[in-house]
């Protein structure tokens, strides 16, 4: 049956440090205690999963994080003051699992705290990406791992995504697919909101999709995981700024 991810990466490896700059960990308060996964895409602003967000003005987000348990010089916490779910967001499995949350105090950007660019416009994604988040280790082990995971995957073309899951999947044209190189490893019950991302030569990276849901048991179903295509709502991602811009003037 299709479920949410909720947070861990199965049989990832630990990331390099900071090499995922733009990556922040969000609570449901203030006080440190991950959720979820999300994405700075300027100093203002996250995207992350709908699913992820119940009652957004409060929580906490901290950037420029490696391990869950060591808050330090690098790390920088701030509090929502606002969030945006996609207006047609059902509440369940499937599409517009999409959200933008505002900080109340702008991010400073540095070597370990960097915003990610966002796709063009329908761009359609493909070949190599890569996947991020604090995962869970082992397949049946149910906490999240303290040191930022990391999993390359390969984007699964949609038609051939559609023709693997159950027919019955919840699976949107708005929606991107990804397998792991390796079977046995995906984005497993953790890391929702967390990134998937397209990363290039010279060291940038683009947002390419957020993690939303698959099937389980998790890592083990041999399916694809199922992220939000961020380029079907780059004009929703920028009227949301634009409208709270002017709500405020």
């Amino acid at each position: 049956m299709p479920s949410f991810a909720t947070g861990r990466i199965i049989k990832g490896e630990d990331a390099a440090p900071h090499s995922a700059p733009y990556i922040v960990s969000l609570s449901k308060t203030s006080k440190h205690s991950h959720i979820c996964g999300g994405s700075l895409i300027n100093k203002n602003w996250i995207l992350t999963a709908a699913h992820c967000i119940s009652n957004p003005v409060g929580m906490g987000v901290v950037a420029g994080l490696h391990q869950q348990k060591s808050l330090d010089s690098k790390t920088q916490s701030r509090v929502v003051d606002y969030g945006k779910v996609h207006e047609l967001y059902g509440g369940s499995v499937g599409p517009y699992d999409i959200a933008i949350l505002h900080v109340s105090q702008p991010f400073e950007f540095n070597e370990w705290v960097k915003p990610i660019a966002l796709p063009a416009p329908e761009e359609i994604p493909a070949g190599e990406t890569h996947l991020y988040g604090w995962g869970q280790p082992k397949a049946f082990s149910f906490s999240a791992a303290n040191t930022l995971q990391t999993v390359t995957t390969q984007i699964v073309e949609f038609d051939k995504c559609k023709s693997v899951l159950p027919a019955d999947a919840p699976l949107a044209e708005s929606n991107v697919c990804s397998d792991s190189l390796q079977q046995s490893i995906s984005a497993c019950n953790g890391d929702s909101g967390g990134p998937l991302v397209k990363e290039y030569a010279e060291g940038s990276a683009e947002l390419i999709g957020i993690v939303s849901w698959g099937y389980i048991p998790c890592g083990m179903a041999n399916l694809p995981s199922i992220y939000t295509r961020v380029s079907s709502y780059i004009e929703w991602v920028n009227a949301a700024q634009t409208n709270f811009y002017l709500a405020k003037n």
